[in-house]
């Protein structure tokens, strides 16, 4: 069975239909306002990004004009510069004009001057290089006298003690030593007496001898101790041709120093003096079978004060000195073996007899 649907129809009042209309009205003009209100922020937004866009151009535009104006100043600058560069070459143009335009007589009157001033000035360094080379000499001349009279100090010191040695045996009764001792104490003086010649003349005295006529009155005595250095002579038949005080103060010397500086027990020590010739030297040979003298202290052995490095009190370094101008005074020459290896080697070499 089927139902109707009745329609009913309802009737507003007036009033309330003319409220629905004010309100649809309302509805519509919020909405016309809200469009326009959004139309508004658009063109705003627009707006403000143009004149963002308009500063940034401005800004750019400024930038450009204070690099340009930048520029135009380093143009004017480096134009003032080369202006100044410009200015300053022709100032040195007229000054050279000048110089040459001066008279040539003025020119040699200043030439003849600057010879004059460079030929004094030539004459004083000539005379202070005079005054040092003499000042060279006195001083040298100076060191010659120190170690001479160190030399003669100490050889006098051994000899007087050699002396003393032989009156304090002869006190206590000791007459028959004494009594040997004496020639080879003679024969000391002898030689410190030629010494003393040589010394005061600045000459050398040959005479022919054989090195026995010096080894056998060395002083080869052990401090605090009886005993003496163990010495081996060979080539005792060869002729030698020097003054014997000057061959004497030189072998003394260097076996004063291999007893000072051996490195070993000076009772361990062994000398060995050996004299050999061939075509052109007289050789003499002193050896020990001490440590040596260091590889990079051998250079300068022979200079004066050089001790080889070593530090003590208990030489100056004079003595390898004196030997090497001894034996250049006898026109020979002196050197230290470096290829030795089995303690010192000095080799002596002499014009032959």
């Amino acid at each position: 069975m089927e139902k109707k649907i009745e329609k009913i129809e309802v009737k507003l009042d007036p009033k309330v239909q003319e409220l629905y209309a004010r309100l649809e009205e309302e509805r519509e003009e919020n909405a016309r306002l809200t469009d326009a209100l959004n139309q508004l922020k658009t063109e705003k937004a627009k707006e403000k990004e143009i004149n963002s866009r308009k500063v940034a151009q401005q800004t750019k535009k400024k930038l450009a004009l204070q690099e340009q104006l930048l520029e135009k100043k380093l143009q004017e600058e480096i134009i003032d510069s080369k202006q100044s560069r410009i200015d300053g070459l022709r100032e040195s143009l007229n000054d050279q004009q000048e110089i040459h335009s001066l008279d040539s007589k003025s020119l040699n009157e200043l030439k003849a001057t600057l010879d004059t001033l460079i030929t004094s000035r030539n004459k004083r360094i000539e005379l202070i290089n005079k005054l040092t080379e003499k000042n060279h000499a006195l001083m040298q001349d100076n060191e010659n006298l120190k170690f001479t009279r160190t030399a003669f100090a100490h050889d006098l010191r051994s000899l007087m003690s050699s002396i003393l040695g032989t009156i304090t045996l002869i006190d206590l009764g000791e007459k028959e030593v004494a009594k040997n001792l004496l020639p080879a104490l003679e024969e000391r003086c002898h030689i410190f007496i030629n010494l003393l010649d040589t010394i005061n003349s600045n000459q050398i005295s040959k005479e022919t001898f054989n090195i026995d006529g010096i080894t056998r009155i060395l002083n080869l005595d052990i401090e605090d101790s009886e005993k003496k250095i163990k010495t081996e002579v060979s080539g005792d038949d060869i002729q030698l041709s020097a003054d014997r005080a000057a061959l004497y103060d030189v072998i003394q010397n260097l076996i004063n120093n291999t007893i000072k500086y051996c490195g070993i027990d000076p009772q361990k020590l062994i000398i060995k003096i050996d004299v050999s010739q061939d075509e052109n030297d007289t050789i003499i040979q002193v050896t020990d079978n001490g440590v040596g003298i260091p590889a990079d202290k051998q250079k300068n052995i022979f200079d004066l004060y050089d001790r080889a490095g070593i530090k003590d009190n208990r030489g100056k370094g004079i003595g390898l000195y004196m030997v090497r101008k001894m034996i250049e005074n006898h026109g020979g020459t002196i050197a230290y073996d470096s290829n030795y290896q089995k303690g010192a080697q000095f080799i002596i070499k002499l014009p032959p007899v």
